[in-house]
């Protein structure tokens, strides 16, 4: 558990897990926070919500000593990407970008780190797990509406692009939305009313949101939801933490919710366009080993944050240019990185992301960690070949549920910690008396000293 300075204050900050999750889901209604004003402002709000968390932390919290190391490497990658606006080290392509694009960067990893406060002072992600379910079932609802006209206008000529404007990041965002809710489902305990209400409520939203992703015709999102969808399944009938949810219950769900997302699959384009998967993976491929070559040529400083679409724009060739005219993203976020930042900064996150998954692993994780690794590995697998990270939202979204997880890791370490300390003093004999010469006056010197009896 937390020191005694975070359990006094916990109740301060009740309010500001719900108030992010909220803040989260109303940026991916409103398209994802994917323009310059939007990106802006969504940037400002959340900066300001983690600048608030953090200002109401406990300076001398042990949060600050178990977390420091991974803190400081992101500072690191932060300050290396922000040189190249005061050291002419390079030419960058799009300076008019540089200044929001490292804002967008600097409130993404706020974001993380008040994520990880909340969690720690709580010591588990349960709570931000209800929210986000709670507000993605009122933005999956929302989404369902606006998918309504695309059942009726082109359902097999288009793809549904959700409210983000891309097929392939919306898609991810409801299959992260689905992974949330049917951790609420397959939670152990919650047996009252509310628990029950919840319980359904989730499991509704959980079948939407499979049936809007399935609609986006994205591939990787579907296969991403099913893949870690029945992980957590897997997972949750093996565990022994709690009741046991009814496995026949949970079985005809299951099939009746793969039933629903292949159907609608099979009348959506998604059928259509699984028949060139192997095609378009040779693509994809050759997308990322292009981009690879052009962050090769700066590796060092790269061409700074947001210049990516300039950049693409200037190393087109004849044989590229029919290609990647039109590439916003080079869809794999790690080359991304370094053709914008370079080498050192994807080092020293990487090193970061290292420690703090060694962190997570070494401890007992409840539940709602189960359902958050999931998420995490959904829109990190999308990251790998797809535009998730690029939307300045989905980056936000990711940064809450991954600084949410390391969080309630460290209260686990805290806790591990007094647990040990106690076992140590409670083995440990109690000390006894030791006798020791006293300094006295002169005359009492070469006397013998007479201890008391012990």
């Amino acid at each position: 558990m937390p020191d005694h300075k975070f359990e006094r204050d916990s109740g301060g900050l009740a309010w500001a897990t719900p108030l992010i999750a909220a803040l989260l889901m109303m940026e991916l209604a409103l398209g994802g926070a994917n323009d310059g004003v939007s990106s802006g402002v969504a940037a400002f709000a959340t900066a300001l919500v983690a600048g608030f968390v953090l200002y109401r932390s406990p300076g001398e919290s042990r949060f600050w000593g178990l977390a420091r190391v991974p803190l400081c490497l992101f500072g690191g990658a932060l300050l290396w990407s922000a040189l190249p606006a005061v050291v002419p080290v390079s030419v960058r392509p799009a300076a008019d970008l540089f200044g929001l694009a490292l804002a967008k960067a600097l409130a993404t990893t706020l974001l993380l780190i008040a994520a990880a406060l909340l969690a720690y002072r709580s010591g588990s992600p349960a709570r931000l797990v209800r929210w986000l379910t709670i507000f993605g079932i009122v933005y999956i609802l929302y989404a369902a509406v606006d998918a309504i006209d695309w059942l009726y206008d082109a359902a097999h000529a288009t793809r549904y692009a959700g409210t983000l404007g891309n097929t392939n990041a919306a898609g991810i965002v409801f299959a992260v939305v689905a992974l949330l809710a049917g951790g609420v489902v397959l939670s152990p305990g919650g047996e009252g009313r509310e628990g029950r209400a919840l319980r359904l409520a989730a499991l509704a939203g959980c079948a939407v949101a499979l049936i809007l992703c399935a609609m986006t015709g994205s591939r990787s999102a579907v296969l991403l939801a099913v893949l870690f969808g029945g992980v957590m399944l897997a997972l949750r009938l093996i565990r022994r933490d709690g009741a046991a949810p009814p496995i026949g219950a949970v079985a005809i769900g299951a099939v009746a919710l793969l039933g629903l997302v292949t159907i609608v699959a099979l009348i959506t384009p998604m059928a259509d366009r699984s028949s060139y998967l192997a095609a378009d993976a040779g693509l994809r491929w050759d997308s990322i080993r292009h981009y690879a070559e052009v962050a090769w040529s700066s590796p060092v400083w790269g061409y700074g944050l947001g210049s990516f679409f300039e950049i693409n724009l200037q190393t087109l060739t004849p044989g590229t240019a029919p290609i990647y005219w039109n590439f916003g993203a080079a869809h794999n976020a790690p080359i991304q990185l370094v053709m914008e930042a370079g080498l050192p900064c994807l080092a020293l996150l990487l090193i970061g992301v290292a420690i703090m998954a060694r962190q997570v692993f070494t401890v007992r994780r409840d539940w709602s960690s189960v359902a958050v690794l999931c998420a995490i590995g959904a829109i990190g697998g999308s990251a790998m070949i797809d535009i998730a990270l690029n939307v300045p939202a989905v980056a936000a979204l990711f940064a809450v549920l991954v600084g949410a997880l390391w969080g309630s890791a460290l209260a686990g370490h805290v806790s591990l910690r007094r647990a040990s300390l106690r076992r140590r003093s409670v083995g440990r004999p109690r000390p006894q008396r030791v006798a020791h010469r006293h300094r006295g006056s002169p005359k009492d010197r070469g006397q013998p000293i007479v201890e008391p009896t012990v």
